[in-house]
């Protein structure tokens, strides 16, 4: 294997929005990935992660939502208002890309551009919040389904563990909230 520090992995900055309405959340089946997730995708050149998950949900699911942080307390005139994630994680998007890369960079470096793109996610994930209407118009390009999951359907919805434990941990926040 190559040495890592020669060849760390190519990372994208990406987020995402949780969206808990009614003891439910939204979840749409990506397309390319083939998974379900909350919608989401890479932040923009001078985006921030939290405007990247308002503007991807807005485009993947026809809904305008705001990011929120309900533990946020301060008021200050030297700072703005930056909601925090709930979560943050590194994964991997594309371990053989990156296996092709260090095992051989010369010949890499004449892939094809569409093989070069990004290893790993250093993903932001926020609550969100409508900020008008809760229909759904789907953005076929990108998503096969949208669907409402209950918190009782998250166990046993074909997500991976990760994806279930962070939708726990929003369910979690928004009825701590409520009490």
């Amino acid at each position: 294997m190559a040495n890592l520090q020669q060849y760390p992995a190519k990372i994208c900055f990406t987020a995402a929005g949780m969206l808990i309405h009614d003891d439910k959340t939204l979840l749409i089946l990506h397309k390319k990935l083939n998974k379900w997730l909350c919608p989401g995708g890479h932040m923009e050149a001078g985006e921030l992660p939290h405007q990247a998950a308002e503007r991807e949900f807005l485009e993947e699911t026809g809904m305008a939502v705001e990011a929120y942080d309900p533990f946020y307390t301060r008021d200050s005139q030297a700072t703005e208002y930056v909601p925090s994630p709930v979560e943050t994680n590194l994964h991997w998007i594309s371990e053989q890309n990156f296996a092709e890369r260090t095992s051989d960079p010369e010949a890499y470096a004449e892939a094809p551009v569409r093989l070069k793109g990004c290893e790993q996610h250093i993903g932001f994930l926020y609550l969100v919040r409508p900020t008008g209407s809760i229909k759904l118009q789907r953005q076929v390009e990108e998503v096969t389904q949208i669907r409402w999951v209950t918190r009782g359907e998250v166990a046993d919805f074909d997500l991976r563990d990760d994806m279930k434990a962070q939708l726990q941990h929003g369910f979690e926040i928004v009825a701590a909230l409520k009490k």
